[in-house]
């Protein structure tokens, strides 16, 4: 079959034509509401740890009525469920949160008893995001909103299992030990009597640098709990678990290799 350049066969006409409007119905199909919105998220509250038996989760609800609701500890829902809200339901969360305008207050409301639970609702309304963040000071019409939410999330009826909950750490991790470096001229035996709750107990030191094992007692406060409560003293400088590779390395008292940390730098610069 011979191809002329000036004069392309019909079938190749057609061809194009047939590209041409498929292309353009998919990319008209992709830009509806249809298709994006409805899976948005609208609203999101998320409660963090407390040192009691504070629930931890994160509820999410969506523009088409989907909620989501993410237990992490202190639930009865471990794990990730799924439910529809009705119609109802949906309209009374929307008409809440739009007339509570929350664009008026701070993002961040700074509490004064550091074991109140924080909690973070966050609104989504077109292209704008607001979160709001805090303790027991925060207005009243943000709390009447978390109130709503957790009538919400604690409803037990409609929910469905989507994902069951996993345990992340690695067998490496001590789960009741942490690794934490004080800020200097902090006594390690004194910090720990902040956490006597816990029954936290100073270990041993790393060589000559200002890293301490301490261990809890995580029957009393959860690992995660424990390590985000430390993380944030301000005695603090960093924290994590301890692994079982920091066994071998030798205390104040002993010769050997110490962990790679900045005291351990200023230390042999010393030297």
């Amino acid at each position: 079959m011979r191809f002329d350049h000036l004069n392309p066969p019909r079938t190749l006409g057609l061809f194009l034509v047939f590209c041409l409007t498929f292309a353009l119905s998919t990319s008209c199909g992709s830009s509806t509401p249809m298709a994006h919105g409805r899976r948005d998220k609208v609203i999101e509250m998320a409660k963090g740890p407390c040192y009691g038996n504070c629930p931890v989760f994160t509820l999410t609800i969506f523009e088409n009525g989907l909620a989501s609701y993410k237990g992490e500890r202190n639930t009865e829902r471990l794990g990730t469920y799924v439910k529809k809200l009705d119609k109802t339901q949906m309209e009374r969360l929307l008409r809440e949160f739009k007339s509570a305008n929350l664009w008026q207050y701070r993002d961040v409301y700074t509490g004064r008893i550091p074991d109140v639970q924080s909690v973070a609702i966050t609104y989504f309304e077109g292209s704008r995001k607001k979160t709001i963040a805090g303790k027991e000071v925060r207005p009243n019409a943000v709390k009447w909103l978390e109130s709503i939410l957790d009538q919400v999330a604690n409803d037990p009826d409609g929910w469905e299992l989507k994902e069951p909950p996993q345990d992340t750490k690695p067998d490496y991790i001590i789960p009741n030990e942490l690794v934490v470096e004080l800020d200097d001229g902090i006594s390690p035996e004194e910090w720990a009597e902040n956490y006597i709750e816990a029954d936290m107990v100073a270990e041993r030191q790393f060589g000559d640098t200002g890293y301490w094992i301490f261990s809890f007692d995580d029957s009393l406060v959860s690992p995660d709990q424990m390590l985000e409560k430390v993380r944030t003293d301000e005695n603090v400088l960093s924290a994590e678990f301890n692994k079982k590779q920091y066994d071998k390395i030798p205390d104040k008292k002993e010769e050997g290799d110490k962990p790679s940390t900045n005291s351990e730098k200023k230390t042999d610069k010393q030297q």
